[in-house]
């Protein structure tokens, strides 16, 4: 389970991406990392990026 802390801070880096604006290559880097461990955090950046974006991850 992630903290509420963590949960805002994705969510703030998540919005980011939808909209098109700067993500930082630390802020990607976290978000992978999270995802990795994390369902949730997966779940919503799949659903962020979209199916395309995970396909290209796992080709």
């Amino acid at each position: 389970m992630i903290s509420t802390t963590t949960k805002i801070r994705v969510q703030n880096i998540l919005r980011r991406i939808e909209n098109n604006q700067l993500v930082t290559l630390e802020e990607r880097i976290f978000l992978n990392k999270l995802s990795s461990v994390s369902n949730v955090v997966s779940q919503w950046l799949t659903s962020s990026l979209g199916p395309e974006a995970s396909s290209i991850d796992n080709d």
